[in-house]
C-alpha cells in the first residue's frame, strides 16, 4: 500500500450481534473508523485464495491469544475477502471457524481503496485521534506468526 493512512472502507454484510458488541458498533452501515478501538487488524482475503486458507488457522490462533492477552480490550480483528459474495464469505467462515466479524467485497470496492493488494495482506491499524496510521502491513502469508504477534502486540502496548 503505497500510503501510510488507511482508508475509511465501508465493511459490508451481516455480522451477528455478537460480532457488533465485539466491534462496538450499532445496526446499520459500519465504516472501518466506527470500530470503537484503539486499533484494528485488517486482514483482506479471498475465499479462493490457497495462502489466505492456509494461513486461516494461524491467524485464528493470532485472533485467540490476543482476545486472551492483556491487550484485547485495544484490539479488534476484521477480515475483508476482496472479490467475494456473501455466499463465498459464509463458506469460508464456516470452513475455517473463524470467529471475528468477516466482511464482503464482491466489487472490489475496498480491495481498490487499499492498493489492490494480493491476498492475503494484513494491516494493524491505529484508529486513536481518528488516524487510521498503517502501523504494520504485511503481503502474503506470515510465515513466523509467533514473531507477527510478538511484534503487534509490542506496538499497541506502547
Amino acid at each position: 500500500m503505497s500510503s501510510d493512512v488507511f482508508p475509511d472502507v465501508a465493511l459490508e454484510g451481516k455480522i451477528s450481534t455478537e460480532q457488533r458488541q465485539y466491534l462496538g458498533v450499532h445496526e446499520g452501515d459500519i465504516r472501518l473508523s466506527d470500530i470503537n478501538a484503539d486499533f484494528v487488524f485488517v486482514e483482506v482475503f479471498s475465499m479462493y485464495c490457497p495462502i489466505c486458507q492456509h494461513d486461516a488457522p494461524g491467524v485464528n490462533d493470532m485472533f485467540a491469544r490476543v482476545l486472551a492477552s492483556d491487550q484485547a480490550d485495544k484490539i479488534r480483528f476484521v477480515g475483508i475477502a476482496a472479490g467475494n459474495t456473501p455466499f463465498e464469505v459464509a463458506f469460508f467462515r464456516k470452513k475455517f471457524d473463524v470467529q471475528f466479524p468477516l466482511f464482503e467485497d464482491p466489487d472490489y470496492t475496498a480491495h481498490k481503496a487499499v492498493g489492490n493488494v494480493g491476498t492475503p495482506a494484513y494491516y494493524l491499524v491505529d484508529l486513536r485521534d481518528r488516524k487510521r496510521a498503517v502501523m504494520v502491513f504485511h503481503e502474503g502469508e506470515i510465515k513466523d506468526k509467533e514473531a507477527f504477534l510478538k511484534n503487534m502486540l509490542g506496538l499497541i502496548g506502547e
